[in-house]
């Protein structure tokens, strides 16, 4: 018993370290910068380790190893059931946006995403019985692969939802909207939905001294007849904004250019940082990334969007981080062909 006792206390030791040594990790982290998309990425570890540290502690209680294996098997059964339910409703979802919006690729990836992933078992098992030695290259490759895209997404997701809860909090002195396509010269839905994000951002700041100052920022598209910029000013003016807490930049045509231009705008004004930048949630993440690249002290907050909208918009803004980081994930891509290479060498011998 003394033995078995020891050998739990240790156990409890050991994740107890682990999961200190990543708290005090992410504790750091985001007091250097809460944009930074390793935060997702060591919430992750934290959870993880948490996870083990509370088995750990269970299991020395009487009957608890026994309780664990059921919670245990409970869980594995719900990641199984939500892994199947997962490629289908990205598939129906992709069916919708198709119904919805024009065809395009980035409207279409919650569809391919889904496709992908109910196709890879099959890619990866079916070469696997094959026995020969490419098809267990191949299966590793996939399975690889495939590992390391939903650790990559799953540290993506944790990043959002972890900053999602500071942002709303940001004691900013200015809000930013990013501007998007006007039709007819006047403000569609998602845009009016960033709008009083804006808005209602820039009342909770201003508080009894009216809403501190707004920045609706956007240029003239090819397809519009006028600026984003202006087009959004009229819309606040209409709900009430004095035209002194309104300043217009109306040169912008991407995320970056609206960043730059409007904290150039704020600053002009004597409006010190930090900002918020108001967009749709989907893009959230990505812009406050592209504001930390920048070294300025912008933090975005999101408007809602549609429900079926959101999963493609979403996997699309997850893609354009990827390939911002995409020196991280081709190194990936390189170890993950080198060890199907390996494995093939060693099917061969």
């Amino acid at each position: 018993m003394i033995p078995e006792l020891s050998a739990g206390l240790g156990t409890v030791v050991s994740a107890a370290t682990a999961t200190g040594f990543w708290g005090c990790w992410l504790a750091w982290s985001l007091r250097q910068d809460r944009r930074r998309l390793r935060n997702g990425f060591l919430l992750m570890a934290v959870v993880y380790t948490g996870a083990g540290l509370v088995s750990a502690l269970v299991s020395l209680v009487p009957g608890g190893a026994e309780a664990l294996s059921w919670v245990t098997l409970a869980l594995l059964a719900v990641l199984a059931l939500g892994l199947l339910a997962l490629p289908v409703f990205l598939v129906l979802n992709g069916v919708t946006m198709v119904r919805r919006e024009r065809r395009s690729l980035p409207n279409m990836l919650s569809l391919l995403a889904g496709l992908a992933m109910l196709a890879a078992p099959v890619v990866a098992l079916v070469p696997a019985a094959l026995g020969a030695p490419w098809a267990l290259a191949l299966t590793t490759v996939v399975l690889l692969a495939t590992a390391w895209l939903g650790f990559s997404f799953l540290g993506f997701v944790a990043q959002t939802l972890l900053y999602r809860r500071y942002a709303a909090r940001v004691p900013a002195h200015a809000v930013v909207v990013l501007g998007s396509r006007v039709v007819g010269g006047r403000v569609p839905p998602l845009l009016a939905a960033r709008l009083t994000t804006a808005l209602e951002a820039a009342t909770r700041l201003g508080g009894a001294d009216g809403p501190v100052p707004v920045v609706p920022s956007g240029g003239q598209g090819a397809d519009e007849d006028r600026p984003e910029g202006v087009a959004m000013a009229e819309w606040l003016s209409d709900q009430g904004v004095p035209a002194e807490r309104i300043l217009v930049e109306d040169r912008a045509r991407t995320t970056r250019e609206n960043l730059a231009n409007s904290v150039a705008l704020l600053r002009a004004a004597g409006v010190a940082e930090p900002y918020l930048l108001a967009t749709n949630d989907y893009h959230a993440p990505r812009a406050a990334l592209e504001a930390m690249d920048l070294g300025l002290e912008v933090h975005a907050v999101g408007a809602p969007t549609a429900g079926y909208y959101f999963p493609s918009a979403y996997l699309r803004e997850f893609v354009a981080v990827v390939r911002r980081r995409r020196a991280v994930h081709l190194g990936a891509a390189a170890s993950i062909v080198l060890a199907g290479v390996l494995v093939l060498f060693l099917a061969t011998r």
